[in-house]
């Protein structure tokens, strides 16, 4: 591969992105041109302050219900819906990742149902948008690799996630490698629930992520475990506190998806020392973990090399345990491997 991608003095090496969901991926400023093109009704007039609106910080933080409640669902889902603007925004965060992130391998994930406007935009018309989108991405990046995770809602009726996994199932030779199980926690859900469909999408060849253990007890992970099988977990930070649960996680192999800017700025973890102390107990207890952005375009300073660069400089990881988390994320990726990986790793 050519080494095309931007290099910055740290960290020095292509990184992989396994958790970044597509609605907070997209730049504000790829947003606002988005909602000005549909003539779209905003609730700030001003760039700057449309940007102020959306945008999280160590000094802005706020708990993630109340983000998803207040501005992630209502507006950073409606500006990425329809096949137009599903289509830009995958194009946009893929080439823009590679471009300026130095990210070599990138899974991006969404809720395609979050994206067609309550069923206004058939469903397939969606998911072919965002394949072109990610195809369109790839011939211009060559040194590129990725996949779509398609996300499961935890609010909707088994019947409804249904409908996404044989979406995802039948989408799975052009570029959709994976589904993942998100969103606040259903009065009805249960991994029990989707034990038989998750073990019938394994079988079609789809790989499978949850998330669980960022803001809902850890008893959810040890659920998850028994009836998902997942190969990864997204965030899985509570496990920390679980001995019991971290053996486990490291007997199965399971790979954490640990975001820390993310989990600091929507108060799932309290500062910098409890992030630390999660890290450094992951290590102390053999489970494998990698480091990634989950809202890299709305979080200030998020970029997956500037959480490398932020890590090292506040001394939570050495740049040899960074080198090793990127190193995970390169092997437990369900994208298939570029030729060539060796020499990154």
């Amino acid at each position: 591969m050519a080494a095309t991608v931007r290099q910055h003095s740290f960290p020095d090496f292509p990184l992989a992105e396994l958790h970044a969901h597509l609605g907070a991926s997209i730049k504000p400023a790829i947003l606002w041109q988005l909602a000005h093109a549909a003539g779209m009704k905003l609730p700030k007039r001003d760039f700057a302050e449309f940007e102020s609106y959306i945008m999280l910080s160590q000094n802005h933080r706020t708990k993630l219900e109340t983000y998803f409640k207040e501005i992630y669902h209502p507006l950073l889902d409606r500006l990425s819906s329809g096949a137009h603007q599903v289509e830009q925004a995958t194009y946009h965060t893929m080439t823009g990742a590679y471009h300026n992130d130095g990210i070599r391998l990138l899974e991006l994930r969404n809720n395609p149902m979050k994206h067609n406007q309550d069923g206004q935009f058939d469903l397939d018309h969606i998911i072919m948008a965002m394949l072109r989108g990610m195809e369109r991405a790839l011939l211009e990046c060559q040194g590129l690799s990725a996949g779509l995770i398609f996300c499961l809602d935890r609010q909707f009726s088994v019947a409804q996630n249904a409908i996404i996994v044989r979406k995802a199932v039948k989408y799975r030779k052009r570029g959709v490698v994976g589904l993942d199980m998100a969103g606040p926690q259903g009065d009805d859900f249960s991994f029990k629930s989707y034990a038989a469909l998750l073990k019938e999408a394994k079988a079609s060849g789809l790989h499978i992520t949850v998330h669980s253990g960022e803001v809902q007890n850890a008893n959810d992970m040890w659920d998850a475990l028994e009836y998902a099988n997942p190969e990864r977990i997204g965030h899985g930070i509570l496990a920390a506190y679980d001995a019991p649960l971290m053996k486990e996680l490291s007997k199965r192999g399971t790979v954490l998806e640990i975001c820390p800017l993310s989990n600091i700025a929507t108060r799932a973890v309290e500062n910098l020392e409890e992030m630390r102390f999660i890290l450094h107990t992951f290590m102390e207890h053999k489970v494998r973990f990698c480091i990634n952005t989950d809202w890299p375009e709305i979080i200030e300073d998020c970029h997956l090399h500037q959480q490398f660069t932020f890590l090292h400089e506040k001394k939570l990881l050495t740049i040899a345990q960074l080198r090793a988390a990127n190193k995970v994320a390169f092997e437990a990726s369900f994208v298939p491997k570029p030729g060539g990986l060796e020499a990154y790793l």
